[in-house]
């Protein structure tokens, strides 16, 4: 069991212990009035944090133990709520946005190097970083942001001299200005489709960035957005985006061809000008990551035996734009331990997974209509699976899995013998 103990005003007797997607946590205060919007529930509309909310980020921890704050007091900063797991450790201060969503409003880990945000946030979605949030974190090296994302703000990762990659997710309507100034080890950053504008100046002097995938939908840039980048900077994105102008009233190169020698995936264009990825572009690779879209074209789907026993990869994450993952995809890939989907993915193929030892879980995202025969068949340690409810399983999908095997969602899912439903 993972565990940690919080204090937040008066003390108490009782222990609680919550959990989620099988992580737990013992906690002994009490529950903030937090409600976590369901995981497939995309509908609450977005609250901006307001300047008033702001200026009392350092209120949540000085509640009075002699007088109980109320619900609506108790909406402000704090530090790691009693309704979330975490994992040992304090890194980030986040505020409550009073509708079921947070805000990451600091990080007081000088030392954090690696973080992924909606990791440390548990059960509740991120939809906000405050500005100057990360700033002048030198060891940050890596960050993964979440899909929930909406609002950047100013200054929010200025000088974080050693981060090195960045993408930035497309339910982010705007980056804010400076937001990833004098980042100078920053070498490639990725813009998910759906994001719209970049503030004034949000990667000026990233004096080592080489490659901004852009996508079509961006098309507001802020003034002196890529000041001083240097003159290997190059915006990767469809023929005839809004970027591509841009590029050339500013004298930067603009890459709307280079998918055919992508460094990661072979991919193969369709009649529609889509593409399907039909195989890693290195013998053993170890982490694949498919984008929604790449140099403007949407990647739609996974061929048929596209990674077949594929051994040395153990990581995988599978963006927005893909519908599909074709017949045996994924077999065999006996190190892959963790597997992430984006919303927007329709079926899942025979054998899709099969044979995947190392694999523990899987949460199919809202949508996915349907799982192949035998699609995971054999995931010897897959313990726990999640899709929606109206989601259909073909018989043997799960045949062979972990014996203590529990699937919540799914229609027919319930033919499996001796599988638990949730």
């Amino acid at each position: 069991m993972l565990t940690r103990r919080f204090r937040r005003g008066q003390d108490t007797e009782k222990e609680k212990t919550v959990a989620q997607d099988g992580f737990s946590a013992t906690l002994d205060a009490p529950v903030l009035p937090v409600s976590p919007r369901p995981w497939h529930d995309d509908t609450t509309p977005f609250k901006p944090i307001s300047e008033e909310m702001l200026r009392k980020m350092t209120c949540g921890d000085q509640q009075s133990a002699a007088q109980p704050a109320s619900a609506a007091q108790m909406r402000g900063a704090y530090r790691a709520p009693a309704g979330f797991a975490m994992v040992g450790r304090h890194v980030l201060d986040f505020a409550d946005n009073g509708d079921g969503t947070l805000t990451v409003v600091r990080c007081v880990d000088s030392q954090a190097d690696d973080l992924d945000i909606q990791f440390e946030a548990g059960a509740c979605p991120v939809t906000a970083i405050a500005p100057k949030a990360f700033e002048g974190c030198t060891a940050l090296r890596r960050v993964v942001l979440p899909q929930s994302l909406r609002q950047i703000g100013e200054k929010a990762f200025t000088g974080c001299a050693h981060l090195a990659q960045m993408i930035i997710p497309g339910e982010v309507t705007r980056v804010g200005t400076l937001a990833f100034a004098n980042c100078a080890g920053l070498a490639r950053v990725r813009i998910e489709p759906g994001v719209q504008a970049l503030g004034p100046s949000c990667f000026s002097r990233c004096t080592s960035l080489a490659r901004v995938d852009v996508p079509s939908s961006l098309a507001s840039f802020g003034s002196g957005a890529f000041f001083g980048c240097g003159r290997q900077l190059c915006l990767y994105g469809a023929e005839g985006a809004p970027a591509q102008q841009y590029a050339k009233l500013n004298g930067i190169a603009f890459d709307s061809q280079s998918w055919k020698e992508d460094e990661q995936l072979v991919l193969e264009e369709q009649e529609d000008g889509t593409l399907i990825v039909t195989g890693p572009r290195q013998s053993a690779p170890d982490r694949i990551e498919i984008p929604a879209e790449i140099c403007g074209r949407r990647i739609t789907a996974i061929a048929p035996k596209a990674f077949f026993a594929c051994g040395t990869l153990y990581q995988l994450y599978i963006g927005a734009n893909v519908r599909s993952i074709g017949e045996s995809a994924f077999f065999g890939c006996r190190s892959l331990t963790a597997v992430s989907f984006e919303r927007g993915l329709e079926y899942v193929g025979d054998s899709a997974f099969a044979g995947c030892e190392s694999l523990t879980q899987a949460t199919l995202p809202w949508g996915t209509a349907a799982v192949g025969r035998m699609a995971f068949f054999g995931c010897t340690r897959l313990s726990f699976v999640k899709m929606p409810a109206t989601t259909r399983v073909s018989d043997f999908a799960f045949d062979g899995c972990a014996p203590n095997l529990r699937v919540f969602g799914g229609v027919n899912a319930g033919r499996i013998q001796g599988v638990p439903r949730g």
